[in-house]
């Protein structure tokens, strides 16, 4: 579109999320396959909205080729395809629309008024507000006053439905491929137990009508013998079956979970950071729901239909009648349970969201108990348990109400059609037509008829509860895996560089513009800035958590950080955070994560050489002892040091060290400033810090962060030598106390 101004990082906000309902609109009318969530999350959307840089980015995620245009009418119909236009409300409200092009007339396909001076011509609008809309062109000219707009078409990496639908079908034979012996032997075994659950039904018909008529003991004991036996065959069979569909269960349920917990391993820090763990816990647990369905499709379905098949030829044989209004009635029947499935599957949906919704509150509150008796929140957080938890109860209840309701309707039909049955069959004997063993047998099969008709008219209900679920955990699954490199290099590390790096998050403002800084091995640098400045996004930029927006991270001079393979790269690199995770186990555990008993024995050596181990043995039980969960016991301190301990024992060529010193005493921070002097000798080292007066003897140099970008770099003496944040801070300390830490 040559004649449009291309504005890629236009930054307007909506109010209603009227971008994200707009994008996911033409991914539908695309014939691709996405949900609102989801392009929530791509796109960065918050309480505001989200802009249209954002939506630019959340379609590129999506297979779209995309950009931000000013652009005019003409060259909206010259261009002739969907766009999202960006347009402004009554009382200034920001509002997006798409454009679906003008309005032709259905019997001649020509416009049916001309677009121009006297501005007639007529546009099809779909406004997530009030759903489609015909705008004349005076409607447009007052409301897209910008010119702004998103044009996007579906490239080669756009997903279709069908290609969704053939990638989850091959991911789920992949899991379930290994079970099909079991599945099938089941599933015969099932059918074997249907032939003989008919057994009794012949057998009392011939007991009354014939064998004790004869009144022949031999043949009444033969006869009785056999029934027991083929009674006891289907108990047998039955256990048979239910070892074979738990065995079944307990192998695609671990290799399922393996399958799922494996990929989130694998999956982007970032995926993390915008969701819940209660939400990881809740698709995790619908495995059951897939388990369950599983089963009963091996062994019930195939079961019910031989039943029905079996027991509508038992009617016609016995009674041709009876079989006739059997047929006559039972599609009656069916639709009579069938229709309420839509109910029924909404209700079981509304229980899930619900679910999730309540553990990931649960788990969120628990983790923050800290914060909530501190600020003795108890009561608000009290509330919101109540709320979430009652909503989900109200959910089973509604679905419970829903199967209630099914049930008395299908006991009622099922009276209605016993009583007919049975009218038909007592009118039958009183004729002399039948005897009362076959009217026996007739109401024996109608009571294994109506059970199996009730269970197939409801199969859908646990298809699509598994359905729900698989599509669940499949929206994770389909999350691209970290990137990488085709061909892996193995390096040591030399130089790290910063190269013009810029970043923002989807849909936001700018974090880091053009950061340039360069680390040698041998060297300590420091970052110093204000709290969510970026300091710790720049660290999550050589980790390679994020990836940048703008610019270039060179390694040795010569590599591009993303051409090196991300397992090696993590490899070189230790990192220790402010904010250390403690794993339920020993201080072993947490050090070392699993590693070989002569691995361990030679991390625990390489930290003594540190001087690490008048820490460790200040534990109860030393490097064996239990730190509980999340380390409850330990202070804050402690946690940094086995973090540093953690960092260390991996014998890193590159360290980071972000905010890792805010919770160490004085007599442990000396320690640490003296063990990164004699650290720096073998690696290079990033030193995140607030406490800037620990910076004077330890840093080649200090870079100081301020809105985004560098303003000042230098050692010590030089920063010292102008007004900025650093020397502000060295007037403030040598002024109210005493000389900064030497070590």
């Amino acid at each position: 579109m040559p004649t449009l101004i291309k504005r890629s990082h236009v930054l307007q906000q909506d109010q209603r999320d009227c971008g994200v309902a707009c994008l996911l609109s033409l991914v539908r009318f695309y014939g691709g396959d996405s949900n609102f969530e989801q392009i929530r999350r791509f796109c960065g959307a918050d309480l505001s909205g989200t802009s249209l840089l954002g939506l630019k980015e959340a379609a590129l995620k999506l297979g779209f080729e995309a950009d931000g245009y000013e652009s005019d009418i003409p060259s909206l119909i010259a261009h002739g395809k969907p766009v999202i236009l960006h347009i402004e409300l009554e009382g200034g409200l920001q509002h997006y629309v798409v454009w679906y092009g003008p309005i032709s007339d259905p019997k001649t396909g020509v416009n049916k008024a001309s677009f121009g001076e006297e501005g007639t011509g007529s546009s099809l609008i779909s406004d997530p507000a009030r759903g489609v809309v015909e705008w004349t062109e005076k409607d447009l000219k007052k409301h897209w006053k910008s010119g702004d707009c998103l044009v996007l078409e579906p490239n080669e990496s756009f997903v279709k439905i069908a290609d969704q639908a053939n990638r989850k079908k091959e991911w789920f034979l992949g899991l379930i491929r290994q079970d099909v012996p079991l599945l099938a032997v089941s599933a015969g075994v099932g059918v074997l137990m249907a032939v003989l659950g008919l057994t009794m039904a012949i057998y009392s018909q011939q007991l009354i009508d014939k064998i004790l008529p004869s009144k022949n003991s031999t043949r009444i004991i033969l006869a009785t013998v056999l029934v027991v036996v083929l009674l006891l065959a289907r108990v047998g069979m039955s256990v048979l079956r239910q070892f074979l569909l738990m065995r079944q269960s307990k192998e695609f349920g671990i290799r399922m979970n393996t399958a799922f917990f494996d990929k989130l391993l694998y999956l982007p820090k970032s995926f993390f950071d915008t969701r819940k763990i209660g939400d990881f816990v809740a698709r995790l647990n619908d495995t059951s729901r897939i388990q369950n369905t599983i089963g009963m499709l091996a062994g019930n379905l195939l079961v019910d239909l031989l039943m029905v098949i079996a027991s509508f030829g038992l009617l016609l044989y016995y009674n041709w009648q009876v079989g006739l209004a059997s047929l006559l009635i039972l599609p009656i029947y069916f639709w009579l349970i069938y229709r309420q499935n839509k109910g029924l599957i909404d209700a079981q949906t509304n229980v899930m969201v619900a679910y999730s919704l309540s553990e990931s509150n649960f788990i969120n509150t628990i983790q923050g108990i800290a914060d909530v008796k501190n600020r003795n929140k108890q009561p608000f957080f009290s509330n919101l348990n109540q709320l979430l938890f009652g909503n989900f109860q109200e959910r089973v209840y509604q679905s419970g109400t829903k199967q209630v309701r099914l049930s008395a309707s299908t006991g009622v039909a099922a009276t209605v059609f016993i009583g007919i049955v049975l009218g038909i069959t007592i009118y039958a004997v009183y004729k002399n037509q039948i005897k009362i063993g076959e009217m026996t047998a007739i109401l024996g099969a109608v009571s294994s008829l109506l059970p199996s008709v009730t269970n197939l008219a409801l199969i859908s209900v646990p298809l699509n509860d598994a359905k729900i679920a698989f599509d669940r955990m499949y929206e994770f699954v389909n999350v691209s895996a970290e990137k990488v490199a085709y061909e892996q290099q193995r390096i040591d590390f030399q130089s790290l560089q910063f190269q013009n790096i810029s970043f923002r998050f989807p849909g936001k403002k700018q974090l880091l513009q053009d950061i340039d800084f360069q680390l040698q091995k041998g060297e300590i640098i420091s970052i110093v800035g204000e709290s969510g400045g970026g300091k710790s996004l720049i660290c999550q930029l050589i980790q390679r958590f994020y990836e940048p927006e703008a610019g270039r991270i060179r390694i040795n001079g010569q590599f591009g950080l993303e051409e090196l393979d991300v397992h090696h790269w993590r490899q070189l690199i230790g990192i220790v955070p402010q904010q250390v995770h403690i794993f339920n186990g020993t201080v072993i555990d947490n050090i070392c994560f699993g590693t070989t008993e002569q691995e361990i024995a030679a991390a625990f050596q390489l930290l003594d050489k540190y001087g690490f181990a008048p820490f460790l043995d200040s534990f109860p039980q030393g490097i064996l002892t239990i730190l509980g969960e999340e380390g409850v016991n330990l202070s804050g301190g402690q946690r940094q040091l086995i973090g540093l301990a953690r960092a260390l024992v991996a014998k890193p060529q590159f360290l980071i060290l972000d905010e890792a010193t805010a919770a160490l005493d004085r007599h442990t921070e000396k320690f640490v400033l003296g063990l990164l002097k004699q650290l720096k000798s073998e690696m290079g080292i990033i030193f995140i810090t607030h406490r800037l007066h620990t910076l004077r003897s330890i840093c080649d140099r200090i870079y100081l962060l301020e809105n985004g970008v560098f303003a000042q770099s230098g050692a010590h003496e030089q920063l010292l030598q102008s007004a900025n944040m650093y020397s502000d801070y060295w007037g403030e300390w040598n002024t109210t106390t005493t000389p900064a830490l030497s070590v």
